[in-house]
């Protein structure tokens, strides 16, 4: 019978378990740790002090592991340090849950609690050990992989069923918080997240969303944030908000750039572009859908991944949401150049890195942006710009050494302040910040920074796509203008024609892969809609600035006083230095989004998940009307006068109907287009404008104000930019008006100035100005446009049909290519100028039916009946031939016929008095008087008026029937009225010839009937010359100072004086007859 072997001690159990765990041995005479490193100079070191056999116990366990870690014994076993502990430390974990499991209860429960105690502290030490080595990773020799390589390997294991990824993120990393959470966790959760940072940039497999490593990075990064002490350590760890860094090292260098440059934008996955949208211009709309979805899909993943991390970021503490802020804020300052015009990709991050800022933050607000009711938006507080961004931490602002955040909000264009207001106020609110209770909360953090964050991301990439189908349409039509006509290119390139046209065909193919792969962002629905209810709170928190009780949207709102929102020296003052204060950004982002939204997918704005509100907080039905008409009703709140033609831009794009619908020209017949189909956003925002007060009171004076104001952006391209800003105007003016009678009506009303009329600017005065204003600016524009229009389809008459001899094929003139470079740009000018021109005309001829008296007065009849002459004598007169071009209609949209309609209908609307148009009303005087005034000026234009001018006009009319017989007898009474009232020219030269200097206008030379004192320069003028001269320039013609109508003095004696000697030379004349 065997002998039983003796029991082991508790002590001979630990040297065991330990040598194991630890893979060394103090007794190199026992076989079965001869595969163990045996530690010779621990254990002669170990017989020297105790002079007996030497075990490894708790006692000896530190000394025994750091001779393991000796620099000569790392090096000779081929393994690196933290390798090592890891599998030690997963050696020990494997002993104890054996332990604690169904083995260890066979033994005695005091010994079996002893072991485990031994195997824990082991684990400990290991853990110890493991942090520190992450920490300062040169503490131990290094042989092999660094401790940060090491566990991140781990943690990015392919499959998330692997045994030793399990273990670290269920065991070790719980450990390592517990150990390290308040003693340099920090420095451990930075060496981990920058491990997988560098990892995730320079492996396409990490980054890229046509790769499935992505997932596994951002797994583990909400993995390790779900530990609040993690998500407090990375706030906290170097390389999370780094001074130092700025620009497109955020991306790179800090500690949550590259996964937030995750993405697939196309600049920031080559692949996306490249790879999955190779094919994609010739595939079909569907196919494309597809591959939009699963893309989408793979963002959304992205984006909610980053965004609960971040949220657990911000929910860590009041120091880890100050830091992320920080992190955010100084990202963003130091690229906003991402929002410039021009911009260098390669010094500003991605698109895909500021998408996904945009989309966390977006998220991070939907708490307070998706409340029905907006019960927070009294939290967000308008001083914040001043309060928390640009001041520093001492004053309750930000930890901002280098000043990168308060130097790009204090240089951002305000809504209504120069940097001088903005310096001053600054140091006003610098003495005031000394108390804590000033500073902004969580909620105006949340606000201000996802609204830099969409004006620096998604806004900046719409841009930047808008840009991209500009480009590619100019290179579309290069291409076809050359395969058409090649011979429009110089001798030299011909030959190379072929070469070229391969090229071209190559970037634009690329070109619309990026545009193609752009769609898939942003024309997202889900994500624009998202947009949308974010800038649902923004114009609310606008408007609550400027209502007139400052309680918006908690009660109705109040339309401020004008003398609150006028700027220069009218009562700019009184404007609350909040307001003025806030980012331009603010206002020019929600509208700019409208646009983009109401062009490409207009959809958006009704889609229900965007339309968030109670009944008058609805979106797209309540608040956006709102917004826009405020701002047109008293621009004096905005100083940008581009931003104010945006608002027009919005009107315009969800008001636009096709002039042909319904027939609409004015008193003209033909054809209409009645079957057209808009989208239903247009119907439905002109029924909320239907239903909405404000609109009904204040849209058509603040367009026809806007007008006027227009002249003079200054901007150096201001002379053509108010035309096209005009155009929208009179377009959105013409739906108002064709879609119910209340517009015409309010229009009726503010032109005749009824004291009972709700239509109005603020003021009566105002009113009478801005309908003076706006008459004299479209009389000009008829002219100016009129003019370029029918002389630019001339010239492309004339160089349509130029043959060039062949002696002339090599001059510079004559050559093809510039023929054809020639009529390419009068195509793109007459293209512009004949749209603008029937626009104008349009409303001329509608407004001279609606409210002839205007059109009548005495400063502005005699130009108007000189330009309506010229421009008829034109369209019926020979030179009418020269305007017909090749399919005018089709590639001008130029319709003569309507054109010659519509300006007889002006004849017509001014020279007739009410009862000879059979309207049943009975005229005053005053009205007799105004239609003499405009017939007499019709005759007394001796340049272009003649007996046959309005015969040729009734031959084309009645040819084509464009007029009604009616319209007809109506034109043939107001030619017999000219005929009647022919004027004695000879008279009116002799009179001129004879007064004395002191008699005659100084501009005109014409005999003076009312003299006026111009008290700027003490010149006398007539008073309608001089009144229409301000109405198109308010300054003095004789040395620019500034003149207003008002400031005119009458010189009663001088008239008399002048009446006197005019009826004295009549006799004169009448005998010498």
């Amino acid at each position: 019978m065997a002998t039983p072997k003796p029991e082991k001690t508790f002590e001979q159990w630990q040297d065991d378990a330990l040598s194991t765990v630890l893979s060394v041995t103090l007794d190199n005479t026992n076989p079965k740790r001869s595969r163990r490193y045996y530690l010779e100079d621990v254990a002669e070191e170990l017989k020297a002090e105790e002079g007996a056999q030497v075990l490894i116990t708790r006692s000896t366990l530190e000394r025994v592991l750091v001779a393991r870690l000796d620099e000569d014994r790392v090096v000779s076993s081929g393994i690196g340090v933290f390798e090592y502990l890891l599998s030690s430390w997963q050696s020990a974990q494997g002993v104890i849950a054996n332990l604690s499991g169904a083995k260890g209860k066979t033994l005695d429960a005091e010994a079996r609690v002893a072991r485990i105690q031994v195997l824990e502290e082991t684990r400990d030490l290991l853990v110890s050990y493991m942090g520190l080595a992450l920490q300062i990773p040169d503490m131990f020799p290094q042989s092999g992989r660094l401790g940060r390589s090491v566990i991140v390997d781990a943690m990015l294991v392919a499959s998330s069923d692997d045994a030793l990824h399990q273990l670290v993120m269920d065991s070790w990393l719980p450990q390592i918080i517990k150990r390290f959470e308040n003693d340099g966790l920090s420095e451990i959760v930075s060496a981990i997240a920058s491990e997988l940072a560098v990892r995730t940039i320079i492996k396409p497999e990490l980054h890229s969303l046509l790769k499935p490593g992505f997932r596994r990075v951002l797994e583990v990064l909400e993995a390790l944030t779900s530990h609040m002490a993690v998500a407090k350590a990375l706030a906290h760890s170097p390389s999370f908000d780094q001074a130092e860094i700025s620009g497109r090292m955020t991306q790179i260098r800090s500690a949550m750039g590259p996964f937030l440059a995750i993405s697939g934008l196309p600049d920031s996955d080559e692949s996306i572009t490249r790879e999955y949208y190779a094919d994609a211009p010739q595939r079909s709309p569907s196919d494309r859908k597809a591959l939009h979805s699963s893309l989408r899909s793979t963002t959304q993943f992205v984006q909610t991944a980053l965004f609960t991390i971040f949220d657990r970021l911000v929910r860590a503490g009041t120091e880890e949401r100050t830091q992320t802020l920080q992190y955010t804020l100084r990202a963003l300052a130091t690229n906003a150049h991402r929002a410039a015009m021009q911009v260098d990709a390669s010094k500003v991050v991605s698109d895909g890195f500021a998408d996904n800022l945009a989309a966390v933050w977006l998220k991070l607000s939907e708490p307070f942006t998706q409340d029905p009711g907006l019960g927070k938006i009294g939290r967000v507080d308008p001083d914040w710009v001043t309060l928390r961004a640009m001041l520093g931490a001492e004053s309750g602002g930000l930890d901002d050494a280098k000043s990168e955040i308060a130097t790009y909000w204090r240089e951002l264009t305000r809504i209504n302040a120069d940097k001088q207001l903005v310096d001053a106020y600054l140091e006003k609110k610098l003495s005031e910040a000394n108390s804590a209770s000033a500073r902004p909360g969580f909620v105006a953090d949340c606000f201000f920074a996802t609204a830099n964050a969409l004006h620096i991301g998604p806004i900046a990439t719409i841009g930047r796509y808008k840009q991209l189908l500009k480009t590619i349409g100019r290179m579309r039509s290069e291409i076809k203008r050359f395969e058409a006509a090649p011979q429009l290119l110089p001798p030299a390139q011909r030959a190379t024609l072929p070469l070229l046209m391969q090229r071209w065909k190559k970037q634009l193919h690329d070109m619309e892969c990026e545009k193609i792969a752009l769609d898939a962002h942003v024309l997202d629905p889900r994500r624009l809609c998202a947009n949308l209810v974010f800038y649902r709170f923004a114009m609310c928190f606008l408007l609550r600035q400027v209502d007139g009780r400052g309680s918006f949207p908690q009660q109705p709102f109040v339309m401020p006083e004008e003398g609150n929102s006028n700027n220069g020296n009218n009562g700019g003052s009184v404007l609350p230095d909040a307001w003025r204060m806030l980012p331009e950004f603010l206002i020019e982002d929600v509208i700019d989004f409208v646009v983009f939204a109401a062009v490409y997918i207009p959809e958006v704005l009704m889609d229900p998940t965007a339309q968030v509100g109670h009944q008058g907080l609805r979106t797209f039905d309540d608040i956006l009307p709102l917004f826009i008409i405020t701002f047109l009703a008293r621009p004096g709140l905005i100083s940008n006068p581009h931003l104010k033609s945006h608002l027009v831009d919005v009107l315009h794009m969800l008001t636009y109907r096709d002039p042909r619908e319904g027939d609409d020209y004015v008193d003209t017949l033909g054809g209409s287009l009645a079957n057209l189909q808009y989208h239903p956003s247009v119907n439905q925002f002109q029924a909320n404008l239907d239903a909405n007060p404000t609109a009904r009171a204040y849209m058509v004076p603040a367009l026809l104000r806007f007008y006027v104001d227009v002249e003079r952006t200054g901007a150096s391209s201001q002379f053509y930019d108010k035309f096209n800003v005009r155009y929208y105007i009179a377009r959105t003016l013409r739906s108002l008006w064709a879609r119910g009678k209340q517009y015409v009506k309010t229009t009726q009303r503010f032109f005749s100035q009824q004291q009972d009329s709700d239509a109005t600017t603020g003021s009566t005065s105002r009113d009478r100005s801005v309908i003076e204003q706006f008459v004299a600016r479209l009389m000009t524009d008829t002219t100016y446009l009129l003019d370029e229009s029918l002389s630019k389809l001339a010239l492309i008459h004339d160089l349509e049909h130029k043959t060039p001899s062949r002696d002339q094929d090599n001059s510079n003139s004559n050559s093809p290519s510039d023929v054809g470079d020639r009529l390419q740009e009068a195509e793109r000018m007459a293209t512009t100028y004949v749209s603008l021109a029937h626009e104008t005309v349009h409303m001329l001829a509608f407004l001279s039916r609606l409210s002839p008296r205007s059109f009548q007065a005495i400063e502005v009849v005699g130009r108007l009946a000189a330009m309506l002459n010229y421009n008829l004598k034109l369209l019926t007169g020979p030179k009418c031939s020269s305007l017909r071009v090749r399919d005018m209609k089709e590639r001008f949209a130029f319709n003569p016929r309507v054109l010659l309609s519509e300006l007889t209908s002006v004849y017509i609307h001014l020279g007739l008095t009410l009862s000879e148009t059979d309207s049943g009303q009975m005229e005053s005087d005053e009205d007799q008087q105004a239609v003499s005034r405009f017939v007499t000026a019709v005759v007394e234009d001796d340049r272009s008026y003649s007996s046959g001018l309005f015969s040729d006009a009734y031959s084309i009319l009645e040819r084509w029937s464009l007029k009604s017989t009616e319209s007809l007898e109506k034109l043939t009474l107001f030619a017999d009225k000219c005929k009647e009232a022919k004027v004695d020219s000879r008279l009116i030269e002799f009179l001129e010839s004879k007064a004395p200097d002191q008699y005659l206008d100084p501009l005109l030379a014409s005999l003076i009937t009312d003299p006026v004192r111009l008290p700027t320069s003490d010149t006398v003028m007539e008073l309608a010359v001089i009144k229409g001269q301000l109405l198109s320039d308010p300054r003095d013609p004789f040395n620019r100072a500034m003149l207003t109508v008002d400031m005119l003095e009458p010189v009663p004696e001088l008239k008399q004086e002048i009446a006197a000697w005019r009826e004295k030379m009549v006799k004169e004349y009448e005998a010498q007859k």
